[in-house]
């Protein structure tokens, strides 16, 4: 960026769209532009100028220090949002050098709005002094709506010196746990062989009288595991959750939580989470080291509460994905559902296999040999490194799926590429054409072939058009809100 650009950045910068601000700052950080920023503070543009140095966070660093004197002079603008503005940037960059600076410029700040900044500044410095000032401080707006962001800000400062330490959960017979499924017959199916007394719980299975909450992570077809908390309507929320925090603590042993709302605008969502944290009093938000999620789902004027303990280790092997990757929790859901037809003996491939996780789950099932293949290095080298900690060990090749030909195998599992994140549909048509031409010789007699796809129009008119498959099974899942269908067939 040049002198004239980075001017007119900065003024316009507060009426940029997000995406728009978010690419500026990337040019500013890759051409250097940071010092002439700064250099925009001493005039008219002193607020856009400090507001581009906050919203860099610790990336503006090196300015920050280099310019200290003049920062630690606008604290004590006559502007007082160029006081806060200035206190951002401090916090974000070298809280714990100036801590005294701050304290003073909070202790002399007149106007409230002003106040959080300050707070929050502070907690970054993360020192006793800091941590004792803070645990001193008393209130000093009047206005409800501003002392509600300052309660807000000492919590959220005060958050930085809670630990994050793992719950203990202990659950009462009565508690109802619900399971996120991505295809609730499958869920329903492992929880009834598993000994359990599930029912549909809207999109959820629920489960009660466990004796011991762990036993869950015992099976494997879902994703997230939730301490149900109840309903609320939406406007009673805060005291709804103000009533729960004991019910949290005695279930977890822990009060740091991080508060997730779900299914609403980004303006409705983050006008709940400031009205909740703000009426719990015993828990403590600490949203950078957070010990347990509190997780709101929102229906029209009801809205239901659950607690994610965070103790879920089940797909601890993956510790590399790729952008493409499926959740394991929903690759646990794809092999239970076509595990009816899983060959003790078979030679499995998945010739599509990213970082691995389909076959990993595929091994917790009885095999021969597991086997994948992708046309991604990175991909291959993930799904290495993920069998360094894995139960099993497959063999991994770097090839194009239409070349890795040589050898036939009794079942075929992939997640077949969906020209969303990666690829396109014009692609993907190419490449199904050609794969459903290769499928049938690298099969063996009988052998079977399990599809995981988003293409599920292009997917079934090859199957009638090739019309070397029987179809076994089929049945859609839901995928973070895509539905792939997954297809179970057997070779004629």
């Amino acid at each position: 960026m040049k002198t004239a650009e980075i001017t007119e950045f900065v003024e316009s910068y507060n009426e940029l769209p997000a995406a728009e601000r978010k690419e500026g700052l990337a040019e500013l950080l890759k051409s250097g532009g940071l010092q002439r920023v700064y250099a925009q503070t001493k005039g008219g543009n002193a607020r856009a100028a400090l507001r581009i140095l906050a919203d860099l966070g610790e990336r503006a660093k090196d300015v920050a220090l280099a310019n200290i004197d003049g920062l630690l002079k606008l604290l004590r603008d006559a502007d007082p949002k160029v006081r806060m503005l200035a206190a951002q940037v401090i916090g974000n960059t070298c809280a714990a050098d100036y801590l005294d600076e701050l304290i003073e410029g909070v202790m002399h700040e007149q106007t409230v709005f002003a106040l959080p900044s300050y707070l929050l500044a502070i907690g970054r410095a993360k020192s006793d002094r800091a941590k004792r000032f803070l645990e001193s401080y008393q209130l000093r707006s009047d206005l409800e709506k501003h002392r509600d962001e300052e309660s807000a800000a000492l919590s959220k400062a005060l958050a930085n010196f809670v630990m994050r330490t793992k719950a203990r959960v202990r659950v009462l017979p009565s508690d109802v746990i619900v399971l996120a499924s991505p295809n609730l017959n499958v869920t329903y199916s492992q929880c009834k062989e598993a000994g359990l007394s599930p029912r549909k719980f809207g999109k959820y299975i629920a489960v009660t009288s466990l004796a011991d909450f762990y036993d869950i992570y015992k099976l494997r077809a879902y994703t997230d595991a939730y301490i149900y908390l109840g309903c609320s309507p939406v406007g009673e929320l805060p005291a709804f959750l103000s009533q729960r925090e004991a019910a949290v603590m005695q279930r977890t042993g822990v009060t740091g939580y991080r508060l997730e709302v779900r299914s609403v605008a980004h303006e409705v969502r983050i006008d709940i989470i400031k009205k909740c944290v703000a009426a719990m009093k015993q828990l403590i938000n600490t949203p950078s080291s957070y010990s347990v999620e509190i997780m709101i789902e929102i229906d029209g004027d009801s809205a239901q509460v659950f607690l994610n303990p965070l103790t879920d280790n089940r797909f601890s092997y993956r510790k590399k994905a790729i952008s493409a990757s499926i959740n394991p929790g929903v690759a646990a859901s794809v092999c239970a559902y076509a595990s009816e037809f899983f060959n003790p003996d078979a030679r499995v491939l998945d010739n599509f296999c990213g970082s691995g996780t389909m076959l990993y789950e595929r091994g917790f099932y009885p095999h021969h040999s597991l086997t994948g293949a992708d046309i991604n290095m990175t991909a291959i080298e993930a799904a290495k490194e993920n069998s360094r900690y894995a139960h099993v060990h497959p063999q991994f090749h770097y090839i194009d799926a239409l070349k890795f030909t040589a050898k036939k195998y009794d079942e075929i599992l992939v997640n077949m590429p969906f020209g969303l994140r990666v690829g396109s549909h014009s692609h993907n048509e190419r490449l199904y054409k050609a794969y459903f031409r290769i499928l049938p010789e690298i099969l063996t007699e009988k052998g079977i072939a399990v599809l995981y796809t988003h293409e599920k129009n292009l997917t079934e008119g090859l199957i009638k058009s090739c019309n070397n498959f029987e179809m076994l099974k089929r049945a859609t899942f839901d995928a973070g809100g895509l539905y792939p269908a997954v297809y179970v067939l057997r070779k004629k």
